[in-house]
């Protein structure tokens, strides 16, 4: 926990000391009332708070000094297929590190339709948002939506920079020069088991390129990661959330 992030509201308050970031500020940080750390509201600016007071069971933290605002998200979006819900929950936070700016969860033909109705999404997923931001020292957090038809959601999306990952697609390095063109970046990967053969259809339909990312055969974490990891390389233009 490289920022210890708090929603809107939470500052000046009080923290139980079984919550994780008070264990994090006592036992990790090992800090002190008077101690100052670093902190940031989710969405808006970050610096410092202070360690106030700590009781038998609670912690008190005020006193923020909040000037800086984190660095805009990347101008990169994925639609996942989504995997299981331990998968899942290490996407969010990973790919929120990265600093991807849109994380769109589908069901897939291949894949089990009832990911997308874990307890996961229940709450837990913001939660793994803010590790990743914190993790990354950001307080910006991507908007995440989960999708049930592939070719609905398609249709929503504009034409341009669409890249597709399959076993079947070219080399990825034959789309480098689509990462220097202007606009959103959108990226596909499909879950382990990969895009049914409709679905690749419907991708290459709405003007999707299809790409490879190797001969190896990744897990869907491993794919996005390395995907958007690649795409940042070449990504010039930060997101604008206007």
């Amino acid at each position: 926990m490289n920022l210890v992030l708090f929603e809107p509201g939470e500052l000046p308050g009080v923290l139980d000391r079984r919550e994780s970031r008070a264990v994090h500020l006592l036992e990790i940080l090992k800090l002190v009332p008077g101690d100052r750390f670093l902190a940031g509201e989710v969405d808006g600016k970050k610096g410092s708070a202070a360690l106030l007071s700590v009781g038998a069971s609670t912690v008190e933290l005020g006193e923020q000094e909040f000037t800086e605002q984190a660095p805009p998200l990347l101008d990169i979006r994925l639609l996942i297929g989504t995997p299981r819900p331990p998968t899942a929950r290490r996407l969010l936070k990973d790919l929120t590190t990265l600093g991807a700016c849109e994380l769109h969860f589908m069901a897939t033909d291949l894949g089990d339709k009832s990911y997308l109705q874990s307890n996961l999404w229940k709450g837990e997923w913001r939660a793994a948002l803010k590790e990743g931001a914190a993790q990354n020292r950001s307080t910006r957090l991507p908007r995440v939506e989960r999708h049930e038809r592939l070719g609905s959601f398609l249709k929503l999306i504009p034409p341009g920079r669409l890249v597709c990952f399959q076993e079947q697609g070219l080399s990825w390095n034959s789309f480098h020069p689509v990462l220097l063109q202007q606009g959103p970046l959108w990226l596909a990967v499909g879950p382990e088991r990969g895009w049914s053969e409709k679905e690749s259809l419907q991708f290459e339909t709405f003007g999707w390129s299809l790409a490879s990312l190797g001969k190896s055969i990744l897990r869907t974490e491993t794919a996005c990661c390395l995907a958007l990891g690649i795409a940042a390389l070449g990504q010039v233009k930060p997101h604008d959330p206007a």
